[in-house]
This record gives C-alpha cells, structure tokens and sequence, in this order.
C-alpha cells in the first residue's frame, strides 16, 4: 500500500513540474509574440496595427511571471491574446502577401547590395 502512495506522489510532482514548464513556455511565447508585433509593426508589407496586437497579446502573457495572478486575469488574458493572433491569422488567410511589392523591395535591395560591394571592392 505504501508503494501505492509513493506512486501517486510522484505523478502529482510530475504533474506540477508539467505546469511550472508551460508557464515558463508562455512567458518565451509572450516575448516572441512581442518581437513578431515589432518585426511586423517595422515593416512595410502588413498593417502596424497587427503589429501592435500582437505586441499587446504578448506583453499580456507576462503575468505568467507570477503565477498568483494568473487565476484572477486569464479571462482578459485570453481575450487580449485572441484579439492579437486571431488579427494576424485571418490577414495571412485572407490578404496574404503582396507578391509585386515584395519583389520589388527585394530588388531595391539587392541594388544596395551590388552597389555597397562596388564601392567596398574601389
């Protein structure tokens, strides 16, 4: 009986260290939803506003840093975050990607680029 109780302890710890590791996943997530919001916020090829959502939803991860608050403001978690990634989802799926402007700034580009190794190579 008592092998009975040291098992259940132990998957108990397990399960508790699972939860400590997916909060500490969410804060990760919340700072890669904020450098994506950045990226996006900086560029040219999507609205800054899908930017600043996303900047948003991840900034609203960072109660996960103390785990008490949690319970008392998932619920504004949830929406906050939904908002965000819902935002960019629905542009990729429905907007997508201008491929015209993209080869264009991609050509502007690689015209710096030959004309920096030109100067470089001089």
């Amino acid at each position: 009986m008592y092998w009975l109780l040291r098992l259940q302890a132990l998957a108990l710890m397990f399960l508790n260290l699972n939860h400590q590791a997916f909060n500490t996943y969410l804060v990760f997530f919340a700072f890669w939803l904020i450098l994506i919001g950045y990226l996006i916020f900086r560029s040219t090829f999507m609205p800054r506003m899908i930017g600043v959502l996303l900047a948003l939803a991840g900034l609203s991860y960072m109660p996960f840093l103390y785990p008490p608050l949690i319970s008392s403001l998932l619920t504004y978690i949830e929406v906050v975050d939904g908002v965000g990634e819902v935002s960019l989802l629905l542009w990729l799926l429905i907007v997508g990607l201008d491929v015209q402007r993209w080869q264009e700034q991609e050509s502007r580009a690689s015209e710096r680029d030959q004309s920096v190794a030109g100067r470089v190579a001089v």
